[in-house]
C-alpha cells in the first residue's frame, strides 16, 4: 500500500517497528489538492508478477486451447450435420426436422461465437480495454440467447400453421437423421459440459443439449405419425420444440444482462459482505461497496473502508490483507479495491441495499 504525500512535503520513510498513529484523509472534507486517499489493489486473477507476488488467470492457456478444441471439433459435427438434416427434412416433408435443422444451425453459430469469444478473451488488457476482453464471452452468450429466442418463434408460428394445414411426413428418413442427430448432439454435449460453469460454455451448452432433446422428440414424433396416422404430431412437436428452447434460454439471457448492467454476481448478499467488512479489526465503518462482474467467474469489488483514528499503519495493512483474505476464501472474489479512510467529518453516504 503506498501512502501519497502532499506535493511540495518531504517524503520521510514510515517506520513500521514503531508503528505510530497516522492521520487517515477524510473523505470528506479533502478537496483535489489535498491529500489523496490510500488504497489497496489485490487482482489475483491476473497472470502477473507484481513485487514478487505470483497471480493466476481465471482461464489459463492450457484451458483457452482446451476449450477452444471443444468449440471446433462441435463446430464442424454441427455445421456438417444441420446441412444433411435440412436436407432430409425438405425431401421427407418434415416440418420438425428441418427446425430441427435450423436449431442446429443457431448451435453451429452460438459454437462460433463462443469459440471466437474465447480467443479474444486470450488477449492481453490495453489501455483502452483495461480489464481485457473478458465480456466478450458474455457477449456471445447474449447473442446466444437471442439466436434462440428468434429461432424459437419461428418454430411455433410454423407448428400454429402446420395445426391448420398438416402434411403426410416419411417417417424412416425422419427417425434414421433425428437418432443421428441425437448422437451427435449428445456427444457435443458431453465435451462441454464439464466447463458449463463458464457462462459463455454455458450457453453454448445449453443450445446443444436442448437440441439433443429435440432430436429425441422428433423421433417420438415420427414413430407416433408412423404408427397411428395422426398428421398432428409433427406440428405438435415442432411448437414443444419451439417452448422448450425459449425456456432453456431464459436463465442465460437473464445472467447475460446482469452482467452487462454491473449488476452483483448472482447469489451474492451485499448485507452480509458489509457486516462481514465491519467486522474487521479497526474498521468504524463500510461504504460505497460495489460489487460486479468483469466477465464469467471474474467479480470484483471496490469499497471505502472508515478506519480508527488511532490506527497505525502497521494495522492499517494488516486490515486490509485480512479484508483480502476474507473476501477471497468466503466471496471467492479476488480482484478488489479498498479505499482506506478517518474519521468523517460530516455524515458518510452510506449505500443501502435492497433487494431486487
Amino acid at each position: 500500500m503506498e501512502i501519497l504525500k502532499r506535493p511540495g512535503k518531504s517524503q520521510n520513510s514510515i517506520s513500521q517497528k514503531s508503528s505510530p498513529p497516522i492521520k487517515l484523509p477524510d473523505q470528506h472534507t479533502c478537496s483535489e489538492g489535498d491529500a489523496p486517499h490510500s488504497h489497496d489493489h489485490s487482482h489475483d486473477e491476473h497472470n502477473h508478477d507484481h513485487g514478487g507476488q505470483s497471480h493466476n488467470h481465471s482461464l489459463q492457456s492450457d484451458d483457452i486451447a482446451r476449450l477452444g478444441t471443444k468449440l471446433k471439433i462441435g463446430l464442424t459435427l454441427t455445421l456438417a450435420f444441420a446441412a444433411i438434416e435440412f436436407g432430409t427434412g425438405l425431401f421427407s416433408n418434415s416440418l420438425a426436422l428441418v427446425s430441427d435443422a435450423g436449431h442446429n444451425l443457431s448451435d453451429a453459430l452460438a459454437l462460433g461465437f463462443s469459440w471466437f469469444a474465447v480467443v479474444l478473451a486470450r488477449r492481453a488488457p490495453t489501455s483502452s480495454k483495461t480489464f481485457g476482453f473478458h465480456r466478450a464471452g458474455i457477449l456471445a452468450a447474449s447473442l446466444n440467447s437471442l439466436t434462440l429466442v428468434l429461432i424459437s418463434a419461428y418454430i411455433i408460428y410454423e407448428g400454429l400453421q402446420r395445426l391448420f394445414e398438416p402434411r403426410q411426413v416419411e417417417s424412416g428418413p425422419v427417425i434414421a437423421v433425428a437418432a443421428l442427430a441425437l448422437l451427435v448432439n449428445l456427444y457435443v454435449a458431453r465435451l462441454l459440459h464439464s466447463d458449463s460453469h463458464d457462462l459463455n460454455m454455458r450457453s453454448a451448452f445449453i443450445h446443444i443439449a436442448t437440441d439433443a432433446a429435440v432430436s429425441l422428440g422428433v423421433i417420438l414424433a415420427a414413430i407416433g405419425q408412423a404408427l397411428s396416422g395422426w398428421l398432428f404430431f409433427d406440428p405438435l412437436v415442432s411448437i414443444v420444440i419451439g417452448l422448450v428452447v425459449l425456456g432453456s434460454c431464459w436463465g442465460i439471457v437473464k445472467e447475460s444482462t446482469n452482467v452487462l448492467l454491473e449488476g452483483s454476481p448472482a447469489g451474492l448478499d451485499m448485507q452480509a459482505l458489509l457486516f462481514d467488512l465491519k467486522k474487521l479489526d479497526g474498521v468504524q465503518e463500510a461504504h460505497d461497496l460495489h460489487v460486479w462482474t468483469i466477465g464469467s467467474g471474474l467479480p470484483a469489488l471496490s469499497c471505502h473502508l472508515q478506519m480508527e483514528a488511532s490506527s497505525t499503519l502497521s494495522q492499517i495493512t494488516a486490515t486490509i490483507q485480512n479484508a483480502n483474505e476474507m473476501l477471497k476464501q468466503k466471496y471467492q472474489i479476488r480482484h478488489t479495491t479498498i479505499q482506506i479512510e478517518g474519521d468523517c467529518q460530516q455524515p458518510c453516504d452510506i449505500l443501502k441495499y435492497t433487494s431486487s
